[in-house]
């Protein structure tokens, strides 16, 4: 007995020595190349910026992107202008609303495309093809909160600059106008453009969203593009039953007719309050709707 101990003890020796000298072995080899020694970020913010520095780096090498961004984005608001003038040939207001205040919402509507195409397009709109083909996967097995990885993990820089066109637009007609926005009118256009872009991110999600039941569907982003073309003008412009599909329905009256009512001096302050509630509510249904997706999704292997 006292034998068979000694041996077990023996045997149980020499593990612990090849396990330490495992581990020693492992150690050195990490002393002699760091370059191994990665630390992963366990934040959700501290991932996204990590991706966000590579897509800026990558973005940087391409600055021919730039002059193509702005060239394409002034070709685009120089064509809706025309169209605009067009209209107002043959008539002196839209909706009630008379051409420089349009031309007010035009530029909140290009300074909200430029959010879209920065940072929702590259990042959620690659949505569908992920869910087709399994690389989701890759997504929901990281430490982070999915869907606001899948939202914001890229960003085209160069799209920002349709940001600053729009509302350079904004600005410009805002003096043809010879309206000068008060304190409290610059205030309400924050709250109520912070709440067009949850609406917009909102149905992103909700469109997005779709591939988990329609695997085979392609291009869902063109619907998308399709109904967002609406918010280009005031909701008033529109017959009764557009009115209401774009105000309760499908929510774009929201992304631009209300940020410009701010700026313009048209806003009432129970709609910039009910702007808030409307994005609440939004954001509300689609992480509700994306929590259910998720339940549907079965993987590479499903």
């Amino acid at each position: 007995m006292e034998q068979w101990a000694d041996e077990t003890n023996a045997e149980v020796g020499m593990r612990n020595a090849e396990r330490q000298g495992t581990v020693q072995r492992r150690s050195l080899r990490l002393r002699a190349n760091p370059v191994m020694m990665i630390r992963v970020p366990t934040s959700a913010f501290r991932l996204l910026s990590a991706f966000w520095r590579l897509n800026v780096a990558e973005e940087l090498q391409y600055r021919a992107n730039f002059i193509a961004s702005v060239l394409g984005t002034v070709f685009n608001m120089a064509t809706a202008l025309l169209t605009l003038s067009l209209f107002f040939h043959h008539t002196t207001t839209l909706g009630g609303w008379d051409y420089w205040e349009i031309v007010v919402l035009l530029g909140v509507f290009n300074a909200l495309t430029g959010v879209i195409e920065a940072v929702l397009r590259p990042g959620i709109g690659q949505l569908a093809g992920e869910v087709r083909s399994g690389e989701l996967d890759l997504v929901l097995v990281k430490p982070v909160d999915a869907q606001g990885f899948v939202s914001f993990r890229r960003i085209d820089i160069w799209r920002l600059t349709d940001v600053v066109l729009g509302f350079g637009l904004a600005g410009y007609a805002l003096v043809q106008l010879g309206h000068t926005p008060s304190l409290a009118q610059l205030m309400a256009f924050g709250l109520t453009i912070a709440a067009a872009a949850v609406v917009v991110y909102a149905i992103w999600v909700v469109l997005m969203s779709l591939a988990f039941w329609f695997v085979s569907v392609e291009n869902i982003a063109v619907l998308f593009d399709a109904v967002y073309e609406g918010a280009r003008y005031p909701v008033s412009a529109y017959p009764g039953a557009l009115r209401f599909l774009f105000v309760y329905l499908i929510p774009i009256a929201w992304t631009t007719t209300i940020p410009a009512s701010a700026l313009t001096g048209r806003l009432r302050p129970e709609i910039g309050l009910a702007a808030a509630v409307v994005a609440a509510l939004a954001f509300g249904l689609a992480r509700a709707l994306w929590r259910t997706a998720l339940r549907r999704y079965a993987g590479a292997s499903g």
